[in-house]
């Protein structure tokens, strides 16, 4: 039999209780957490978790009781199943203390950041390396917008994304479908940080010249406006004369 957990009347933690970093741990990838939950008013035998996870890959680790909390020791908060910190999300749950299929608190969504990193800012649009087969690269939006990158394209994926040559070509064409998509439905709230298409409708309206008043619910509106924001996006980062002094300082170019 197939048991599911219980969401009636469960507590939403908030992000800002959650500080989650990534830390070398004997030498591969770990992870630092601290957790509030002095506010939420849960019962003090209610046990707590930390899940990580991407995609398919999946880990689970005990953090105690709301009244005992206990971080795991270094060795026991390896991310052994990641090969990367790429893409990696968490979320916290708190279940009820007999029966941890009943759950009663949680917060879902939660980016992992580099040690030190201001807590307040998070990679909109993560890289993960995957086999993509003759792809190089794939937007992803489950459970939100991430960009796929072929981890066989080079013997450094993580250098061919850093590299301008490939943020140029690739970069607006991603900000494009992400807007296009986040606009879908007529969503036009920018102010729910619990909500993907939200953060990044916030993070166009920030771009130069671009106004905070969204577009009206009109595909020709839409487009325009999202056109502006790439060519914001795509001014403000340089990004054709980045590509263009890479490309010629390639030997033969």
């Amino acid at each position: 039999m197939i048991r599911r957990l219980n969401y009636t009347g469960r507590v939403k933690i908030h992000r800002s209780s959650v500080r989650l970093a990534v830390v070398d741990i004997d030498g591969g990838l770990g992870f630092d957490a601290q957790l509030n939950l002095e506010d939420y008013e849960l019962a003090s035998d209610a046990q707590v978790f930390v899940e990580a996870y991407r995609q398919t890959t999946w880990m689970r680790f005990a953090f105690g009781t709301v009244g005992a909390l206990r971080v795991p020791e270094p060795l026991d908060r390896r991310l052994t199943e990641f090969d990367s910190g790429e893409g990696v999300l968490f979320r916290v749950k708190v279940t009820q203390a007999m029966d941890e299929h009943i759950l009663l608190a949680g917060a879902d969504r939660i980016p992992l950041q580099e040690k030190g990193a201001d807590s307040d800012k998070e990679s909109l649009l993560p890289v993960v390396p995957e086999d993509l087969g003759e792809e190089l690269w794939r937007l992803d939006f489950d459970p939100e917008p991430k960009l796929l990158i072929n981890k066989f394209a080079t013997a450094d994926w993580n250098q061919l994304a850093l590299s301008h040559l490939f943020q140029g070509l690739v970069y607006p064409a991603a900000l494009r479908s992400v807007l296009t998509i986040a606009l879908d439905n007529n969503h036009r709230d920018t102010e729910d940080d619990e909500d993907w298409r939200s953060k990044w409708l916030r993070f166009a309206t920030l771009l130069p010249g671009i106004p905070v008043e969204l577009p009206k619910d009109d595909e020709g509106a839409e487009t325009l406006w999202v056109e502006d924001a790439v060519r914001a996006f795509s001014k403000k980062l340089l990004l054709r004369q980045k590509f263009s002094e890479e490309w010629f300082s390639i030997p033969g170019k």
